[in-house]
């Protein structure tokens, strides 16, 4: 008990004044009367009565002390803290809507086996007093499919958890567990005492603030492509490594591989079959596939368009049964050089980036004269010193130290200067091309002003206030401008060359996938080397507002990039998205489950006492009235 107002207990002092008063009072009054014979009469009676008398006395005190102290706490306003919270029958249910829960036993999936169970404890929980439950989604994004629902929404929960089954809205992704565990905590804003389940198959060696429902069956197994990664050896030839699981059973499975497109040849599948037993000791394996694997006598494979691997087993989750392996063919880049006085600085840094982008490019280069260098038929055009009369628009092309401006290039040669040959450069604003150069480490001796420069061009490096590097990216010209003879400079000789040429290959010829396969929701960047790009896969065409686009699919499955080059031709690109091996893999336990953050929502509540304080008061008032009444009897 707390007192509110502590200075009404002053009331207490009139316990003190109600003593003394008994104190002073006399015990006798003296009186004359005539005779004392009737009090010897009643002596005998009287002295039966006196232990009687006595004990109401002593009552009659106490309750009047007793009174006056009920009134003194009165005034203090005594109350009881108490807390007061929501309801503690409030249940947050999180599904599991991985692609694990997919896998069926005894005519029901992990998924349907979840839903279900949530719709028994959703009646439960509604049926009683003050229940509330929230349901959430937990697919490769979570979400809630109802949020708080009481008694008079039970009707609807269970309906949209029938539909959620009929709908099959389980994913072929990972679990959003962390975003789910973010909507909970914004129902354990409203309500912390609420229990947060989570309806798995998974097991957690950290469950954390969860409580989880284990939804899995006994007789639960799986087989699963977990990947296969081409290998590109020293001699430029392929092996493939193939990472097969069987997860739940000791089986022995046959992986099969089919190779098409091989070194160009589009009209010969080649076959290559192994088989391997797989137990609990040992539920994953790594096979190795060399050429003298595959049908067809054991030819290097230096190119092919497509393999596919895939295991002839009849388990639940069969989108996880097969891979599809691109790239095996790369592009191929085209690059001209042209100079009227030929070196070794551009071609250098070419076989550099041969070297350098083979996983993702076939560069070729062909180095000719100034007089024989054509305007088309190439990806990359390398015009030093003589220029073209008419500027190629169907590749990037670098006019270093130009003599004269070509057709459409949009810029105007000027004079040509000689200059100090200490004398460095100065930087431009930021771009893509100049990203790790330092300009103060390069030197030039003779450079050509530029008297004209379109609009379109990017200034990116200067001497003493003049543009000497620009750069355009149209989507019909891509022109890298450099005013400046490589032979009276040291850039071809510093780190900084070698940088540039490959952000400038980075830049306007980029690889459209930095890898031909990825996991159902992860995020795929696709970048473009011409225009009008697509990508089509299961779920149909993906919207691309800009490039470099970022996308996530959805469903497994192959998906293909279409772009149209500059040149006009059209550039296809494959790739293969697959279940996350996360969820192939059965009976592996997770670390942990994200934490949930819990402020208490209760409230400091203070319950009065005064009208108790007042009922008892009321009482002993009674009571003392009452043994007033008795001894005047």
């Amino acid at each position: 008990m707390e007192l509110l107002l502590p200075l009404g207990l002053i009331g207490l002092v009139s316990l003190a004044v109600l003593i003394l008063i008994y104190i002073l009072r006399p015990n006798y009054q003296q009186r004359l009367v005539s005779s004392t014979f009737v009090w010897k009469l009643s002596l005998k009676y009287r002295r039966n009565k006196i232990p009687v008398s006595k004990l109401r006395n002593l009552l009659i005190l106490l309750c009047q002390l007793l009174l006056l102290a009920a009134l003194a706490l009165m005034m203090a306003q005594p109350v009881l803290p108490a807390r007061t919270g929501i309801s503690e029958n409030e249940k947050i249910a999180v599904i599991d809507a991985s692609a694990d829960m997919m896998i069926a036993s005894k005519g029901e999936t992990r998924f349907e086996r979840a839903v279900n169970e949530v719709r028994a404890m959703a009646q439960q929980t509604l049926s009683q007093e003050d229940g509330y439950v929230t349901v959430i989604v937990a697919d490769t994004q979570a979400y809630f499919l109802k949020s708080r629902v009481d008694e008079e929404g039970a009707a609807e929960l269970d309906e949209l958890l029938v539909k959620l089954v009929a709908d099959n809205a389980c994913g072929y992704g990972s679990a959003d567990v962390d975003g789910a565990a973010a909507l909970a905590e914004d129902v354990l804003a409203v309500n912390s005492e609420a229990e947060v389940l989570y309806y798995t198959a998974a097991e957690y060696l950290d469950e954390g603030s969860f409580t989880v429902v284990n939804v899995s069956g006994d007789d639960d197994w799986n087989a699963a492509v977990l990947g296969v990664t081409p290998v590109l050896g020293d001699s430029n030839t392929y092996s493939f490594s193939v990472d097969v699981g069987c997860y739940g059973i000791a089986k022995q499975m046959t992986v099969t591989c089919e190779l098409t497109g091989v070194n160009g040849n589009t009209t010969v599948t080649r076959m290559a079959t192994k088989t391997e037993v797989f137990s609990d000791v040992s539920p994953e394996k790594t096979l190795t596939f060399t050429a003298s694997d595959f049908s067809g006598g054991g030819e290097s494979i230096v190119s092919f368009a497509q393999m596919y691997v895939y295991l002839n087993e009849d388990d639940s989750l069969q989108r996880d049964n097969t891979f599809n392996v691109y790239g095996g063919t790369k592009p191929t880049v085209r690059v001209q050089y042209a100079s009227s006085h030929a070196n070794e600085f551009f071609p250098s840094a070419i076989r550099y980036l041969r070297e350098s982008e083979k996983n993702s490019f076939d560069v070729r280069m062909d180095q000719v004269s100034a007089s024989d260098a054509k305007t088309e038929g190439y990806d990359l055009y390398i015009f030093e010193h003589s220029m073209p009369s008419v500027l190629p628009t169907d590749g990037v092309v670098i006019l270093a130290d130009p003599d004269v401006a070509p057709e459409g290039s949009g810029i105007t040669v000027g004079a040509l200067h000689d200059v100090s040959s200490d004398s460095t450069l100065s930087a431009g604003p930021a771009h893509p091309i100049t990203q790790y150069m330092d300009p103060t480490r390069v030197t030039i001796a003779r450079y050509h002003t530029l008297s004209e420069v379109d609009d379109s061009y990017e200034e990116l490096m200067y001497y003493n206030g003049e543009p000497v590097l620009l750069a355009r990216n149209q989507p019909q010209s891509k022109v890298v401008v450099m005013a400046f003879d490589l032979n009276r400079s040291n850039f071809p000789v510093t780190v900084d060359f070698p940088i540039m040429m490959h952000n400038l290959f980075s830049y306007y010829l980029p690889a459209t996938l930095e890898r031909t396969s990825f996991e159902v929701g992860e995020e795929i960047v696709v970048n473009a080397r011409g225009e009008d790009v697509s990508v089509d896969g299961p779920g149909g065409r993906f919207p691309l507002e800009s490039l470099p686009a970022a996308v996530a699919a959805s469903l497994p499955g192959d998906y293909t990039v279409t772009q149209t080059g500059m040149s006009g031709a059209p550039i296809v690109d494959q790739f293969f998205v697959h279940i996350p091996n996360a969820e192939s893999r059965l009976g592996i336990a997770e670390e942990r489950l994200p934490a949930l953050q819990r402020v208490d929502t209760g409230r400091d509540v203070n319950e009065s006492l005064i009208l108790w304080f007042a009922v008892a008061a009321l009482v002993l008032l009674v009571a003392e009235w009452f043994l007033h009444m008795r001894e005047t009897l």
